[in-house]
C-alpha cells in the first residue's frame, strides 16, 4: 500500500493587518519532511510505502497572501500528481488558514486534492483544536481527529492516531463519511483550557463517545476567535466506522453539540486577568520570581504581529525598585537591523516600535546591548531558527528586539536568545495562555488585557462576517 503525506499548517488572524508570506514558513520537502511526522514510523512498521510532499508551518499571523498559498499548495499538488496508485492520503493541517481572495485555505486545498484523486481514496486529517471549519469541509475528508490538550502537547499522539485509523480504513476498504454541526459559540482560547471545566469534561465526553461501537473519532473544535469569517465558531465533528454507522454518528454529533452549548456559560479564565496597569501592579507586589505577564492583545501565538510597545512604556513609567523586568519580544525589523550593527557591550541609543498605531509607538532605548541570539519557531518547529534577536538593557528593564514576530514559548527560546531566565522578577511574553514549560517555572501568571489584534475583549473588535446570532456576542 502507498500513502501520500504532508503538512501545510497555519492559523490566520484577520485582525492582523500584515499578510503572511513564504519567508515566514519553516519549509521542508521530500524525504526531509518525513522526519517531522510522528506518523512516519507507524506507516513504515506496517510496510506501507510513504510518498512525501511538504512540511510547511508558520506561527499564527495575518492571512496568507494568495502567492504564498499557491507556492505551498502547488508544491503539494505537484507531488500528488506525480504519485502513482496511492491508497490513502494523510495530512496535518490547522483548520483556520485564511487566504486573500480565496477564503479557507484548507477547504481550497482539499478541493484541489479531490479533483486529482477523486473520492474513493480516503483522506485522514490531524487538525488543531482551534480550527474554524467551513460547513462543507467534512464532505471532502473521511477521518479527522483534533488535539485533546490546551496548550497543545499531543500533536505527535494525534498524528499517530490518525495514521492508525487510515491504515485500518485502507485495509478494510471502508467508506467513511463524517458528521458535522456548527455550534454558535465564539470565545478566546484562553477561556477554554484543557485542564479546567467545561473543556476538561468535554474532552472526557469525546473519549466516552469513541468507546461506542461504530464511532472511531469524536471532535470538539473551539474555533479561532480572531477571524472575522463565516466559518468562525465552535463546531463538532464525529467520524463513524463505516457507512452503516452514519446515522449513529449524526445522532452523537447532535448530542455532543447540545452538550457543549449547554455549558457555554461555564467557559471562563482560570488565571488572574487584569487590565494592563493593574497587571503590572500585581506583578511588582509578588515576592517570588519569575512572574509572567501575558501581553494578550499582541499574542503572536494567536496571530497578532508582536509589535506592541505598550507594556514597555508602562514599565518605563514605573518605579521598579530592585525588580528586574524582561520584555520578550518586540518585533521591529528596522530597529533590529540598527541595533544589530552594534557589538555586544556597546552603549546604544535607538528606538523600538514600528509606529503602526498608538499601541506600537516608538520607545527610546538608551542602554547597553547585552546579547545577540537566535529566534526559535513555534510548536512543531520550536527548535528551528526562524530569526534573530538583540537584547538591550535599559536600567532594570531588558528588551528583546526581534527581526520577525514570534513568541518565547519554551525555556530554550530564552536560552538561544542569550537570556538567563533566573535573572528576572517579571517576564512579559507575547502570549495569551502560558505555555507548559513556562507555566512549570512560573511563580505567578497574569493575563494582561491589552489592546491589539488578539484582544480578549471580543466586543472591542469589529466583526462583519461571522454568522449571527453568536454567543456571547449575542444573548442566546
Amino acid at each position: 500500500m502507498k500513502v501520500f503525506v504532508g503538512s501545510f499548517y497555519h492559523e490566520a488572524t484577520t485582525f492582523n493587518p500584515f499578510l503572511t508570506e513564504i519567508k515566514d514558513f519553516t519549509f521542508l520537502e521530500g524525504d526531509k519532511s518525513l522526519e517531522r511526522f510522528a506518523s512516519t514510523e507507524l506507516f513504515r512498521n506496517e510496510e506501507i510505502e510513504i510518498i512525501p510532499s511538504i512540511y510547511a508551518t508558520a506561527i499564527s499571523s495575518g492571512i496568507l497572501s494568495e502567492k504564498t498559498y499557491r507556492f505551498f499548495a502547488d508544491k503539494m499538488i505537484t507531488k500528488l500528481k506525480e504519485a502513482i496508485d496511492i491508497d490513502g492520503i494523510w495530512l496535518h493541517l490547522h483548520g483556520s488558514m485564511e487566504v486573500e481572495n480565496i477564503g479557507s485555505g484548507e477547504l481550497a486545498l482539499l478541493k484541489e486534492i479531490r479533483e486529482i484523486c477523486g473520492y474513493d481514496i480516503p483522506i485522514s486529517l490531524t487538525l488543531d483544536f482551534h480550527a474554524n471549519l467551513k460547513d462543507e469541509f467534512h464532505q471532502y475528508v473521511n477521518i479527522v481527529r483534533s488535539y485533546r490538550t490546551v496548550p497543545h502537547i499531543d500533536q505527535a499522539e494525534t498524528e499517530q492516531i490518525t495514521a492508525k485509523l487510515l491504515i485500518e480504513c485502507m485495509k478494510n476498504k471502508t467508506k467513511i463519511n463524517p458528521s458535522f454541526i456548527r455550534v454558535p459559540i465564539i470565545l478566546p482560547g484562553e477561556k477554554a483550557m484543557g485542564n479546567a471545566d467545561p473543556l476538561k469534561s468535554i474532552f472526557q465526553k469525546l473519549e466516552e463517545i469513541e468507546q461506542i461501537e461504530g464511532i472511531i473519532s469524536a471532535n470538539y473544535f473551539n474555533g479561532h476567535a480572531w477571524n472575522d469569517t463565516v466559518n468562525t465558531s465552535a463546531s463538532v465533528l464525529v467520524v463513524p466506522k463505516s457507512e452503516s454507522y452514519e446515522c449513529l454518528a449524526e445522532e452523537w454529533t447532535k448530542k455532543l453539540a447540545d452538550y457543549v452549548f449547554s455549558r457555554r456559560h461555564e467557559f471562563t479564565y482560570n488565571v488572574t486577568v487584569l487590565e494592563a496597569r493593574e497587571a503590572i501592579d500585581q506583578a511588582l507586589s509578588k515576592k517570588r520570581k519569575p512572574v509572567f505577564i501575558a501581553d494578550s492583545g499582541d499574542n503572536t501565538t494567536g496571530g497578532a504581529p508582536g509589535i506592541n510597545t505598550l507594556l514597555l512604556k508602562m514599565f518605563k513609567e514605573r518605579e521598579l525598585g530592585n525588580k528586574r523586568v524582561l520584555i520578550s519580544a518586540i518585533f521591529d525589523k528596522y530597529s533590529f537591523e540598527k541595533i544589530n550593527a552594534y557589538q555586544v557591550g556597546d552603549f546604544i541609543t535607538e528606538n523600538v516600535g514600528v509606529g503602526h498605531d498608538e499601541n506600537s509607538t516608538p520607545v527610546p532605548l538608551k542602554g547597553k546591548l547585552i546579547a545577540k541570539g537566535d529566534l526559535l519557531g513555534f510548536m512543531s518547529s520550536a527548535n528551528d531558527k526562524v530569526g534573530e534577536v538583540c537584547v538591550v538593557s535599559i536600567g532594570n528593564i531588558d528588551v528583546v528586539v526581534a527581526n520577525r514576530g514570534d513568541s518565547f514559548t519554551t525555556l530554550n527560546h530564552f536560552k538561544r536568545a542569550g537570556i538567563t531566565i533566573e535573572d528576572y522578577d517579571i517576564i512579559a511574553v507575547k502570549q495569551g495562555y502560558l505555555f507548559d514549560e513556562l507555566s512549570a517555572v512560573s511563580e505567578g501568571e497574569i493575563l494582561a488585557l491589552t489592546p491589539g489584534a488578539t484582544d480578549q475583549r471580543l466586543e472591542k473588535l469589529e466583526f462583519h462576517h461571522i454568522i449571527r446570532p453568536m454567543f456571547p456576542i449575542d444573548n442566546i
